[in-house]
Parts: C-alpha cells; structure tokens; sequence
C-alpha cells in the first residue's frame, strides 16, 4: 500500500454521464500481470500486481476537478469535452473508500 495526502482529485469525465461514474472508473481494480508486472521493491524482481484507488481518509474539504479537456491522439491537438455530468447537491463517498474496497 502506498498513501498519498489530498484535498483534489481530478475526475476524467470523458464518455461518464455522472460523477460517479468519474469516480469509479477511478477506483476500477486493475491486474498488473505478464509484460505489466510491477518491480517489488522488497523483493527485487517482477511480479504480478493488483492496483486498486481507494480512498484511505475523506478531508474535510475535497475539491473535485472535472477534466474537460483531453488530447485527440488523432490530430494530437487538445480538445474541450462539452458533454453533461450530472452531480448531486450531496455526495456520498463511502463507496470509494479503503473500507468498501476490502
């Protein structure tokens, strides 16, 4: 586990509907296996990794930045992201926490 101190996350919004969805994609679990193996550090060789975000400590103020801008890798030139993402006056984060993660 590696812990990391915030107060911002940014929220790639690209093809999400809502926040949530934003947020998911975020703490989505992803298996670091065959030529993605991960160096342990411990003991220092390739091995197979599973990385999952979570959220360890909610601060008392989190500020959420909505990433409307993204590279076309066609043209490779920067470009805005107009689409709709719906958010509620309140947000539960509980489900994006270490605890509903184990």
């Amino acid at each position: 586990n590696r812990e990391e101190h915030f107060m911002n996350i940014d929220c790639q919004i690209r093809g999400k509907s809502d926040i949530h969805e934003a947020l998911a994609t975020m703490c989505e679990v992803e298996v670091m296996e065959g030529d993605n193996k991960v160096n342990c550090e411990r003991c220092k060789k390739n091995t197979d990794t599973v990385l999952q975000t979570a959220i360890s400590r909610l601060p008392n103020m989190l500020v959420l930045s909505l990433k409307r801008f993204d590279l076309d890798y066609n043209t490779f030139e920067t470009v805005k992201i107009n689409s709709r993402c719906s958010f509620d006056q309140t947000l539960n984060m509980k489900r994006y926490t270490l605890e509903a993660a184990e």
